[in-house]
């Protein structure tokens, strides 16, 4: 249980993270499909044995721990999905940056700060397509197309479908590139064809 109390230490003891050096992802990413593979274990019709399940690995299991912040945001417990995102990153879950990035850009539980949920973003965009897709967005208001379509090819690459829909569009329309028409039929395929969501894959919806 999450008291009131706890929003502001809980504020303050993550911003001091943002300031720390880069993260070294290579162990993140050596032990995350481990993770996902042992959470994926808890997936049910029932969802409230599977919320319970994450609830009950999530000591050791930090995509656990962020699928269980999922469900709490999903269900209004904004402060402890705060929470639970925080302790993610914390123990070295990348995935949990882009969590953060909505609540501080939307100014849900914590005040809003656009500025803050940009570096988280880039913080991990590298290594999260997830958060590359959103940052995508940043760069294409930039009018930095160049930036914009790296990072969105990123994420469609990894299957984010959000990303292939927004390639199928980009390729059809020549706002921001010139036209192409193959380009939009093999995004259009890989967002029909493939559905394995990387969204589904982390975050477990």
């Amino acid at each position: 249980m999450f008291k009131t109390g706890m929003k502001s230490f809980i504020v303050a003891s993550f911003l001091p993270l943002l300031f720390v050096a880069c993260a070294n992802h290579e162990a993140a990413l050596k032990v995350l499909p481990n993770e996902i593979a042992q959470a994926n274990e808890c997936k049910t019709e029932n969802k409230e044995f599977e919320i319970d399940c994450y609830d009950l690995i999530s000591y050791k299991n930090s995509i656990a721990l962020i699928r269980s912040g999922i469900h709490a945001y999903i269900a209004g417990n904004h402060q402890e999905a705060f929470a639970k995102y925080t302790l993610a990153k914390e123990r070295g879950n990348f995935y949990a940056n882009a969590l953060l990035a909505d609540m501080y850009n939307n100014g849900v539980f914590v005040k809003q700060n656009q500025e803050l949920a940009l570096e988280l973003l880039e913080e991990v965009e590298k290594v999260d397509p997830i958060a590359a897709y959103k940052l995508s967005f940043q760069y294409r208001n930039k009018k930095d197309f160049k930036k914009a379509m790296r990072l969105l090819d990123f994420a469609a690459k990894n299957n984010v479908k959000k990303a292939q829909e927004e390639l199928v569009k980009i390729y059809q329309d020549d706002k921001f590139i010139p036209i192409d028409k193959k380009l939009s039929d093999f995004w259009k395929n890989e967002f029909e064809q493939n559905n394995n969501s990387f969204i589904n894959k982390v975050y477990g919806i």
